[in-house]
C-alpha cells in the first residue's frame, strides 16, 4: 500500500470502526470517570446532613460541609480506567488483528486512531467530571475544597501516562498476564534498581559509599516512579511532578508507538514478542535477581560475605526460572 492509496481513504471509517468495537469499553470507562468526582462531593453531602441531623445528641460538637481531595481512595479509583483501557483497546483477538491491519491504513495511522480515542475519552470524560463538580459546589455550597484543582490538574495528566505505559506494555507483550505484569514492573523498577543498589553499595563499600540526597530532591525524585502517583504526597510536588509524569508519558507513547510499527500481525504466545527485548530482559533479571537476593543474604548472614556469594548464586537459580518460565517459555496465551 502506498501512502496515495493510504491518504484518499477517510480516517473516519478506521474511527468507527475502533468505536463500534470498543464502544462497551469506552462508554463504561467514561461513566465511571465522569462520575467519580461528583460522588465524592456527593457522598461528603451527605455525611454532612447525617451529622447535622445527630448534632442535638452531642452538644458542643461541629458540623463541617468540607471536601478534601487529597484522599487515596479516590486517586486509587482514577488508576483503574487507563489500566482497562490500556489493556483492551489497542490488543484485540487474531482475526481482529489480522482484519484491521489489512485494511488500506498503515499502521502508524492504525496505533494513533487507537491510541488518541482512548486518551480523548480519559480526558473528555475528566473535563465533564471537573465541570459537573464546580456546578455541584455553586449548588451546595461547601464550606471548604481542599485540593480540588491540584487533583484535577494531576490526575488527568497521571492517567494519560499510566495509559500510555499500558498501552506500550501491550505493544511488546504476547498475552494480557504479561502485559499487566510488565506494566506492574516498570511501574516500580526505579526504586527496585536504588534499594538494589543501596543494599549492595553498603554491603561492599560500607556506609560511605551510600551518597545522601538533599531535600527536597529526595521527595520528588520518587515520582519517577509511576506506581508513586497512587499516594497523594504528589499534591505537595506539583510542578516537579506533573512535569515528570508527563514526560515519562510521552516517553511511554513514543516506545508504545515504535514497537507497534515492529509488532508481528501474529502473537506468538511468548512474554515478550520481540527477541532483543526478550533477551535484554532476561539478563537484566538475571543481574537484578543476583544482586537483590546478594544483598539481602549478606545482611542475613551479618554481613558475611559466604552469606553474600550464596545469596548470588541462589539468585542466580531464582533470575533463570523466572526468566526462563515466565519470558523465555511460549505460553497460553490470555
Amino acid at each position: 500500500m502506498n501512502s496515495l492509496e493510504e491518504g484518499k481513504v477517510p480516517i473516519s471509517g478506521l474511527l468507527y470502526k475502533e468505536w463500534k468495537q470498543r464502544q462497551t469499553l469506552l462508554l463504561l470507562t467514561a461513566g465511571f470517570l465522569a462520575i467519580l468526582g461528583p460522588l465524592q462531593i456527593i457522598n461528603e453531602y451527605f455525611h454532612y446532613k447525617d451529622c447535622l441531623s445527630a448534632l442535638h445528641q452531642y452538644s458542643g460538637s461541629v458540623c463541617t460541609f468540607s471536601i478534601d481531595y487529597s484522599n487515596r481512595n479516590l486517586i486509587g479509583l482514577h488508576f483503574i480506567p487507563p489500566v482497562m483501557m490500556g489493556l483492551f483497546l489497542i490488543r484485540g483477538g487474531r482475526a481482529e488483528r489480522m482484519f484491521t491491519l489489512s485494511l488500506p491504513y498503515s499502521r502508524s495511522r492504525i496505533f494513533h486512531t487507537k491510541f488518541f480515542l482512548g486518551a480523548a475519552v480519559l480526558a473528555g470524560s475528566q473535563f465533564v467530571s471537573y465541570g459537573v463538580s464546580d456546578i455541584l459546589f455553586l449548588a451546595l455550597k461547601p464550606d471548604a475544597v481542599h485540593h480540588f484543582q491540584s487533583f484535577s490538574a494531576g490526575m488527568l495528566v497521571i492517567s494519560l501516562m499510566i495509559y500510555a505505559l499500558v498501552t506500550a506494555a501491550g505493544t511488546i507483550t504476547g498475552n494480557l498476564a504479561a502485559q499487566l505484569i510488565t506494566a506492574f514492573t516498570v511501574s516500580v523498577f526505579p526504586i527496585v534498581v536504588m534499594t538494589i543498589y543501596l543494599l549492595n553499595a553498603e554491603f561492599l563499600f560500607g556506609r560511605q559509599a551510600v551518597p545522601d540526597i538533599d531535600f527536597p530532591w529526595s521527595g520528588f525524585l520518587i515520582y519517577f516512579m509511576p506506581a508513586a502517583y497512587i499516594h497523594t504526597s504528589w499534591m505537595y510536588y506539583m510542578k516537579h511532578a506533573l512535569l515528570i509524569s508527563a514526560l515519562m508519558g510521552f516517553c511511554f507513547y513514543l516506545f508504545g508507538y515504535a514497537n507497534f510499527l515492529k509488532m508481528p500481525s501474529e502473537r506468538s504466545g511468548h512474554f515478550i514478542l520481540s527477541k532483543l527485548i526478550e533477551r535484554t530482559i532476561q539478563v537484566l533479571v538475571m543481574v537484578l535477581s543476583m544482586l537483590g537476593s546478594a544483598g539481602v543474604c549478606g545482611y542475613a548472614y551479618n554481613g558475611s560475605y559466604t552469606g553474600y556469594i550464596f545469596g548470588m548464586l541462589l539468585g542466580a537459580i531464582i533470575g533463570f526460572f523466572i526468566s526462563y518460565y515466565f519470558i523465555y517459555k511460549k505460553t497460553k496465551q490470555i
